[in-house]
């Protein structure tokens, strides 16, 4: 993996071209076309990829949907703020891309097509804050290693019942 993402999805895009037939490769082109149209033709463009990615192989709608997505995704990776040293950068990337493939698969899609591009980024933004808010709540509530004193033996247990001889 790269350290850009826009550099791994243009890598994934082309090696899944590489791997298809025509006929699929000619419609991931149209649907590109599609996408790059007014809003209603992306929104129908966008919806097709999502039901393609429902129905049929992960593999092969998996990388073109990231890719038509790929602007909202670097948009949105501006603003998820890494909770170092457990969650890198890095991990705030992957947990995106997880969240908004899992959003694809499961959520009701929105009457208006208009719309999904901004309802699948919602449901995959709001997956990475709840782990980010949970993560920075870990943190507060974590005992720091230098409060801890080192030194400090248990008391001995004593059984009840069990007086002073």
């Amino acid at each position: 993996m790269s350290s850009s993402l826009s550099v791994d999805l243009r890598d994934g895009y082309r090696e899944l071209a590489r791997q298809v037939g025509e006929g699929v490769r000619l419609d991931l082109v149209r649907t590109r076309v599609l996408f790059n149209g007014g809003r209603l033709r992306r929104g129908e463009a966008l919806l097709s990829v999502v039901i393609a990615y429902r129905a049929g192989p992960k593999t092969i709608w998996g990388p073109l949907l990231l890719d038509l997505l790929a602007p909202a995704i670097l948009d949105r990776l501006q603003h998820l703020k890494a909770r170092p040293p457990v969650i890198d950068p890095e991990d705030v990337r992957q947990q995106l891309i997880f969240e908004l493939l899992q959003a694809a698969a499961t959520m009701p899609l929105p009457e208006n097509r208009c719309y999904l591009r901004r309802a699948l980024m919602a449901r995959a933004n709001q997956g990475v804050r709840r782990k980010l808010v949970s993560e920075r709540w870990r943190q507060i509530t974590q005992a720091r290693l230098e409060d801890v004193p080192t030194d400090a033996r248990p008391a001995p247990r004593t059984r009840p019942g069990a007086g002073n001889q």
